[in-house]
């Protein structure tokens, strides 16, 4: 065997291992609440009732973000059907594939080593794996922003020939589209901001008649126009909906409540792109002076307009910043392809000391008041994590062993394993905490005493996965959920009444409702007749007692209640069946979505 086939093998071998790792967790990891399950659902009815254009959660209009992702997880679920893991591919396909991206545009703008190393850090950052492998808006978005920087800067290196800096291009105009219909107006802001700010700094005004605009600005509008101009024409209230309120007044107002003070990212970027955040500082050196398109000062640019810009906004989440992440690798790439065996093995050194002090700050962590009851889960989970970060921490040691011994690479490629596997670690692990943070507990008490055709009702609660987990809708009654306050407003039929829940609920003794806990006691007091089944802090879920136990599969449970009217045990009749509570993933295919109740 040559040396060049061995090589090769050994990289195929560690791709094929990166790609497993990436993978990991994707379908045992319940959807977590609320984004997960809500961006899970809007897609799964889009599949069942084959309207592609108008997205709904519940049934109810749902505009806050354009179609794109929705689109993409659709797709996954035609050929996969709805689970877990593909009601995340989308957001491990991207972010997986702006690693390639930005590895090969690191390779072609600063060399070999920045490239691989840019790509390796940027896949092993805490914030990119997070945003990655969590079902939100975020990724895709990030991913497309990242591909627009990506291509323009290969459009624009000295030695692109005139066709394929033309594709590039092209290519450029076509994911600051897919970006637009991922998340609206930044789709178009930030590129076009970014190269804005570059020419006012360099002079290099020319580069706008490189910028294909004969065919790139009709390819934009023909791939992003359609689809607005179609649901403005089905519902009229659309554009001043989505680009005032969502768009303008998120960012100018406080009316989201996602107000954070004006430094909330610095501790975001910082902590996000561990374990290099110590190499930050060997980044943030000035780009020296050339002739010509300059990539390094282009992608300054983009990191400090785009951190700028959400400091600014009234409405920030940790997620905002993902878009700075590639182009902020691309310069930690460069930086470590200049590094010295010192500078890069103190850093990794620093990371695995780090790691090593966190770890008895996380054991002596008390639970959140949100995980009332499950304390001793959330200890068990924290010496998980300890653990975890113990051998993290002595892996990275290794990593910075090798840097030291002049095998800079090869520390690299363990220190990205690493990260990665800490934080697939970290996120398998929390599993044990979806009873508090998932909807897929919930579903699981529900399944074994709900009938297809029974009603379940969501009162003053909601539990966003519980459609896509049931694979069917629910009736909302009582208080608007935030987050569908708009859509409810434009079709209030879609959110019950408390009164009329009452009396629906006296004539269906079929049916289940999950209450919020406040609410369920006060209708207790008021002698609503209920049977608790389960509960959690956040809800209870009950059935009417003139219920009859389905084929002898309902469990024994026992019903501690404030309702001492329905206190009791129930247990299904004497059989000699055996039930087992059934799964809740939802059916390969999307189901009916007909209205409950």
């Amino acid at each position: 065997m040559t040396p060049a086939l061995r090589r090769r093998l050994w990289l195929g071998v560690v791709l094929l291992a990166w790609l497993a790792l990436w993978f990991a967790g994707a379908q045992s990891r319940s959807l977590l609440e609320p984004d997960e399950g809500r961006y899970a659902e809007v897609p799964r009815e889009m599949v069942v009732s084959h309207d592609w254009v108008t997205p709904r959660y519940d049934g109810v209009l749902f505009f806050d973000k354009p179609a794109m992702q929705y689109w993409g997880t659709a797709l996954a679920y035609e050929a996969f059907g709805a689970h877990n893991w593909t009601a995340r591919l989308w957001g491990l396909l991207t972010g997986l594939l702006t690693l390639l991206a930005v590895g090969y545009t690191g390779t072609r703008a600063f060399g070999h080593v920045a490239g691989w190393s840019a790509a390796a850090l940027l896949g092993s950052s805490l914030l990119w794996v997070v945003g990655s492998h969590l079902n939100t808006l975020d990724m895709g978005v990030a991913a497309f922003l990242g591909g627009a920087l990506c291509t323009y800067i290969l459009a624009q290196l000295p030695d692109a020939a005139p066709r394929a800096r033309r594709i590039w291009m092209l290519l450029t105009w076509v994911l600051m589209a897919a970006a637009f219909l991922s998340k609206g107006l930044i789709g178009i802001v930030f590129p076009g901001g970014a190269l804005f700010f570059y020419m006012l700094w360099t002079g290099q005004w020319r580069l706008l008649k490189r910028m294909e605009w004969a065919f790139g600005l009709p390819l934009f509008l023909l791939l992003t126009l359609p689809w607005f101009v179609a649901l403005q024409l089905r519902h009229g209230q659309f554009l001043d909906y989505f680009f005032i309120r969502q768009q303008f007044t998120r960012f100018l107002t406080d009316r989201d409540d996602r107000q954070q003070p004006i430094w909330f990212f610095l501790p975001v970027l910082v902590i996000g792109f561990f374990p290099w955040l110590a190499l930050l500082p060997a980044a943030l050196r000035l780009p020296r002076r050339q002739a010509g398109f300059d990539a390094r000062k282009l992608l300054w640019i983009w990191v400090l307009m785009i951190f700028v810009f959400f400091s600014v906004s009234h409405s920030k989440l940790p997620l905002y910043l993902l878009p700075v992440f590639p182009a902020a690798a691309l310069l930690l790439g460069e930086a470590i392809a200049h590094a010295s065996r010192r500078t890069m093995g103190s850093a990794l050194g620093l990371a695995a000391l780090l790691l090593l002090i966190a770890i008895p700050v996380v054991l002596h962590t008390h639970a959140p008041r949100d995980l009332a009851g499950l304390t001793s889960v959330f200890a068990g989970y924290m010496h998980h994590l300890a653990i975890a970060m113990a051998v993290a921490a002595l892996v990275l040691a290794l990593a910075a062993w090798l840097v030291w011994r002049g095998r800079a690479l090869a520390g690299v490629g363990v220190a990205a394993f690493t990260g990665l596997g800490l934080l697939q670690a970290a996120l398998i692990g929390f599993q044990a905490l979806v009873p508090a943070y998932s909807a897929a507990p919930l579903a699981r008490a529900m399944l074994p005493a709900l009938r297809s055709a029974a009603p379940v009702y969501m009162v003053d609660t909601l539990q966003r996965g519980l459609p896509f987990y049931l694979g069917r809708r629910v009736t909302l009654v009582g208080t608007a959920p935030y987050d569908l306050l708009d859509g409810l407003r434009w079709a209030p039929r879609h959110l019950l009444p408390l009164t009329a829940f009452e009396q629906r609920w006296r004539m269906q003794p079929e049916a289940l409702a999950v209450i919020a806990p406040p609410r369920y006691a006060a209708l207790c007091r008021q002698g609503l007749p209920m049977v608790a089944i389960a509960r959690s802090p956040r809800w209870v879920l009950v059935r009417h007692p003139a219920a009859r136990d389905m084929d002898n599969c309902a469990p024994p449970v026992t019903v501690t209640t404030a309702c001492p009217h329905v206190s009791r045990s129930v247990a299904p009749p004497s059989t000699a069946a055996v039930c087992s509570p059934a799964s809740p993933s939802p059916p390969a295919r999307a189901s009916s979505t007909t209205k409950a109740g």
